[in-house]
């Protein structure tokens, strides 16, 4: 991969500096902030070298790229020019966009992201010296152990000065400030007379004393006042004071009101969330880890799962542990075990070494590069590394497999053991790992992965044309790939498989040859129907997938399971339109079931803009085809046969 080339195709896809907000990244990701989320072409940026697929989530546009993001980034900040993100880095006015819920998901991805490697990297050295202490390879009374046990600590221990800072920078106000601010709640003083118990006052008023330390959620509050007091004292600070009258300001006023109101309401609100999430865990460990295991990675897709990271984290800073977590550790070896198995099975030359790749990161926790590049192409693998993952999770659940830090992959499997020793739950959580993996690789490689089923419609007709004369009446569920299975012969034998492909819509059908418009009239598209629509709904004819959908919606390329393409244009020349009258219900890339409603569109609107609605529902791939038939006259509707593909 030529990091510079990629980013510089990446920027130009997502609508180049003028449309970046903001953009940070994390172990597999750029996630973007963008100004228009509908400017980038997501079908262009899948085709760009090293990267793997577009999300959509939490109002970023996230451009997956696996192991390699940090220098694509790299490469990308250095296109873009320091000044450019400095002055991208203001969010103003965004967050109204996306909504609430993805405003969270926006802030809490943006504050733990860049510590998240290096909180990853102290919880596996605390699980491994954990160990070690079990092994008897170290006792707690050597300072090999003491100085180990300080740098693993400190971040937890310290915890709000670094959150302070990122949330600073997250919410667009000095992060030396909000540092500060996290280190006076950690402050030796405050946190020796919380623990005694002293009682203190600010201006008479009693303060609340609470131990801060390890703490998440008061300082993230704290950073977001500051921030946002900062920015109204600059506005009114003379400019040769202001270098240090803000800090200042900012400094007296918000650290007292943290100390006695900020930081209680917090800690109350960190305390109720760990019971709360105790609680469900409580109700039935196993069907908590059945369903949130066995839908995790799919959370994780959509990046959600950022908005369990305060809970977990809270559940290890109030409680000392974290029983949701030993529950959710073993999918990523659910979808590490499924890669595996199509690194194995697979006679694609090229997807093996993808696979085989995506199973050494998996190993090493980080499942994008198997979810992205391997499983959820295969589609069944992903479903099937999910039930896996589900049913590891279950078993973590029963055995009461618990989290004491914060880590990911083989390396993170010391922070499971209980600091007073192994114990069952240790033991359910090593037995949930390798169930996971096992089962995932077992029901992929028998019920995921078949590489008979090819993902191109050409390699369908060639496989066919290699096979025993094979009359096949039936609906479109009936595939290519039933053919395959049957003995070869020779090339020159007839094959008809017979594929019928429903109408989209209700209305009058009418010849092709009369659509207005001679690219598809003339058969140059290829063949098909053609209807003038009386209701404005579109449904999908097959079971298949969005190619995809133009940005003004009044086009769709959909393909079938079994490889038969199919092109809906909505009316003559409606481009010019730019989607004004039509309403999509799909994506690209998006999954669809025969009669899923794809989009609708105002048939008064589009004529009385004077233009036509008649409809054309073109089979493109016509060329792999011997004889394509569609119904030329009369009434229909939608989900009635339209079209016979032989």
């Amino acid at each position: 991969m030529n990091h510079d080339q990629t980013a510089k195709e990446i920027l130009s896809a997502v609508g180049g500096n003028d449309n970046i907000n903001n953009i940070i990244h994390c172990v597999t990701r750029l996630r973007f902030n963008l100004k228009d989320m509908k400017a980038p072409n997501k079908e262009e940026i899948k085709k760009i070298d090293g990267v793997l697929t577009v999300v959509e989530s939490g109002g970023q546009f996230q451009v997956v790229i696996g192991n390699e993001v940090p220098k694509v980034y790299e490469s990308l900040i250095g296109i873009m020019g320091k000044e450019t993100m400095s002055a991208t880095s203001e969010q103003k006015g965004q967050g109204d966009k996306h909504g609430l819920f993805n405003r969270f998901v926006d802030v809490i991805s943006g504050v733990f992201m860049p510590v998240i490697g290096v909180l990853a990297a102290a919880g596996i050295l605390k699980g491994l010296l954990a160990l070690f202490s079990t092994l008897k390879w170290l006792t707690e009374d050597m300072s090999t152990y003491k100085i180990l046990f300080a740098t693993a600590d400190a971040l937890f221990y310290f915890f709000p000065i670094l959150l302070g800072f990122s949330a600073g920078k997250k919410f667009g106000g000095n992060p030396f400030i909000s540092a500060t601010i996290g280190a006076a709640l950690v402050y030796p003083t405050m946190t020796a007379a919380a623990t005694a118990g002293t009682g203190m006052s600010f201006l008479g008023i009693p303060v609340i004393l609470i131990n801060y330390t390890q703490s998440v959620i008061p300082i993230i509050i704290a950073s977001y006042l500051a921030a946002n007091f900062e920015r109204w004292v600059t506005k009114i600070s003379p400019s040769p004071i202001r270098m240090f009258a803000v800090p200042l300001v900012t400094l007296t006023v918000i650290t007292p009101v943290v100390f006695m109101a900020v930081g209680p309401v917090a800690t109350l609100i960190s305390d109720y969330l760990a019971k709360g999430a105790m609680w469900t865990y409580g109700l039935s460990p196993i069907v908590a880890g059945l369903l949130l295991a066995g839908l995790w990675q799919t959370i994780i897709i959509f990046g959600l799962h950022w908005a369990f990271i305060p809970i977990l984290l809270n559940n290890l800073v109030t409680n000392g542990f974290d029983p949701i977590n030993g529950m959710l550790y073993a999918t990523t070896f659910a979808q590490t075990g499924a890669a595996f198995a199509i690194a194995i099975k697979t006679r694609d030359k090229k997807l093996k070494p993808i696979a085989m790749s995506a199973t050494i990161s998996g190993l090493m926790g980080v499942t994008e590069p198997a979810i992205y590049g391997v499983t959820l192409p295969a589609k069944k693998a992903f479903i099937m590394a999910s039930i896996a993952g589900g049913i590891a999770g279950s078993v973590a659940g029963f055995m009461g497999s618990t989290a004491y830090g914060f880590g990911a992959g083989l390396f993170g499997i010391p922070l499971f053991i209980n600091p007073n020793g192994i114990d069952t739950g240790f033991i359910g959580f090593i037995l949930s790992v390798l169930i996971a993996f096992v089962l995932g690789f077992i029901l992929t490689y028998m019920f995921g992965y078949k590489n008979a089923a090819t993902s191109s419609a050409s390699m369908k007709q060639e496989k066919a044309e290699q096979v025993q004369p094979k009359r096949i009446s039936s609906d479109y569920k009936e595939t290519a790939g039933d053919v395959s299975a049957t003995t070869p012969v020779q090339a020159t034998t007839e094959v008809y498989v017979e594929k019928i492909v429903s109408s989209p819509l209700t209305g009058q059908l009418i010849p092709l040859t009369e659509v207005g418009d001679e690219a598809f009239s003339s058969g140059a598209m290829g063949q098909g129907a053609a209807i003038i629509p009386t209701k404005g709904v579109a449904y999908a004819p097959f079971d298949g997938v969005v190619v995809t959908i133009f940005k003004t919606k009044h086009a769709i390329g959909l393909l079938s399971e079994d490889g038969v393409e199919i092109l809906i244009h909505v009316g003559i020349n409606t481009v010019t339109l730019k989607g004004k009258h039509f309403t999509s219900y799909v994506s690209d890339g998006d999954t669809v079931r025969k009669g899923d409603k794809l989009v609708e569109f105002d048939l008064e609107g589009i004529t009385a803009a004077g233009l036509d609605i008649m409809t054309s529902v073109i089979v493109s791939n016509t060329a792999i085809y011997t004889d394509i038939q569609a119904k030329q006259q009369g009434n229909i509707e939608h989900g009635e046969a339209l079209i016979t593909v032989k």
